[in-house]
């Protein structure tokens, strides 16, 4: 096959015709292959086209395969962004995993400059079988036996592997063919790395066993990854039917055999957290923790920031949530000015213009002693109630059954003493001191809805 004709064939195949792209390019076969066959295109504009190399540092032929394509691209005419990792910013262990980390992230960053709609990369049919091996090994989800997506979204468009059915030797083939020059990694023929050893030692011996083993492999992936697509579509219309306006009907998950609130528990995560990795350990805490009974209202961190949580019969995701310093801390009340609390909501105490209604609450100055802060509230504070009693701000708010979610927003007005007074849109406290009309008084508002008109 002429260079030209594999570069059609791509451009017909994913609509490439007048998209803006960024191809990865490392100067070896795969995608050497891969930029030829797209320069050579008759259906291309090469103004179109932008080549991302990734200087690793990690050989000493880095630096010479850098040069070789920059004069490369420059004899074209085509675009190219070079991003070089000093050996500075190598870690200790874990090279090749942050090495693909630095890469992705340059290409995200390439995406953006150039406002492209494509990435291309150069994964191949031995690559693809290599990473199933890899998982196989490793262990983890069934799902991650899928394969190598052939595009998946990615930064402002999408991530296009346009050589997945062409296996390393027929790539090896189309480059000698067309007279390409391209690089070979000495570091490929290592065997300190899991992905070397498949590739130089296991995938040998399956092809000995059988020259289309990784036909074979490949064959199985794309049909695993046919009945998980079906079965998703199974699982998503289960859950479009417990969807809620806060989350998911849990009695409708629990009701489920464990095997689909397995599944409806990772769907729930992919769907609002696709790049959260999910174990196989967690998904099975996962179902643990929603099959508990103990309290209506807990969570689980399932990582990255994020916890699966459980508001009586209501399961959702939510982010973590964190209280500045200076908030925690509180605000001392200026008289007669409004305070945002947040969500809408204002706070105010004022010497004039007196309404009595649940949303303010008016004192006599020998009532509390001045100055006030207002602060988050702290789930040990005490309510004084009539009988004399206290009641703590934790059992208020379990008894009006309030979702944690909110229970972080709520604020309590303290005097000079540590009295709580009030907790607004909550409960007041009922004073010690009785009210006396004579004295200055004073009037705590309390409103809802955004900033009051006026003020």
């Amino acid at each position: 096959m002429k260079i030209n004709e594999l570069g059609d064939q791509i451009v017909k195949k994913f609509d490439l015709k007048n998209k803006k792209m960024v191809v990865a390019v490392s100067t070896g076969v795969d995608s050497t292959v891969l930029i030829n066959a797209l320069i050579f295109s008759r259906m291309l504009d090469n103004s179109n086209l932008v080549v991302a190399h990734v200087n690793h540092k990690l050989r000493a032929a880095s630096d010479q395969e850098e040069k070789f394509l920059r004069n490369w691209c420059m004899k074209h005419n085509i675009k190219l962004e070079v991003f070089t990792w000093e050996k500075t910013q190598h870690p200790m262990v874990g090279v090749e995993a942050a090495a693909r980390e630095v890469r992705y992230e340059f290409f995200n960053r390439m995406m953006q400059k150039h406002q492209a709609d494509v990435l291309l990369t150069a994964h191949n049919a031995d690559e693809q079988a290599e990473s199933f091996l890899m998982r196989l090994i490793r262990g983890g989800m069934l799902s991650e036996l899928e394969g190598i997506p052939e595009q998946r979204p990615f930064a402002t468009g999408t991530l296009i592997r346009p050589l997945l059915d062409i296996s390393k030797a027929e790539l090896i083939q189309l480059a000698t063919t067309n007279q390409l020059t391209w690089f070979e990694d000495d570091t490929n023929q290592e065997l300190d790395f899991l992905r070397n050893r498949v590739r130089n030692e296991i995938l040998p011996i399956l092809r000995e066993e059988n020259d289309r083993a990784l036909e074979h492999i490949n064959q199985f992936q794309n049909q695993l990854a046919e009945q998980s697509r079906l079965l998703d579509q199974s699982v998503d219309a289960k859950l479009e039917r417990t969807r809620n306006q806060e989350g998911y009907d849990l009695s409708q998950i629990l009701a489920e055999p464990t095997e689909w609130q397995r599944r409806m528990l990772l769907r729930i995560v992919q769907k609002q957290l696709p790049s959260l990795p999910i174990s196989q350990a967690k998904l099975t805490a996962m179902v643990r923790f929603i099959n508990q009974v103990k309290k209506a209202q807990r969570y689980i961190d399932i990582g990255d920031g994020y916890l699966l949580e459980i508001t009586y019969n209501c399961l959702r995701i939510s982010k973590k949530k964190t209280i500045k310093t200076e908030q925690a801390m509180g605000h001392m009340v200026t008289l007669n000015t409004w305070f945002e609390l947040g969500d809408s909501a204002w706070f105010r105490v004022s010497d004039h213009g007196f309404l009595d209604s649940a949303e303010t609450m008016i004192l006599s100055e020998n009532q509390f002693k001045r100055p006030l802060l207002i602060r988050p509230v702290n789930f040990k504070d005490r309510l004084r109630l009539k009988n004399g009693g206290f009641k703590t701000i934790r059992r208020e708010l379990i008894d009006q059954k309030i979702p944690n979610e909110r229970r972080q927003k709520y604020f309590a007005v303290v005097d000079a003493n540590g009295t709580i007074l009030w907790v607004p849109g909550l409960r007041k406290s009922w004073l010690q001191a009785p009210f006396v009309e004579k004295n200055r008084q004073f009037m705590m508002e309390y409103r809802t809805g955004g900033r009051p008109n006026g003020q």
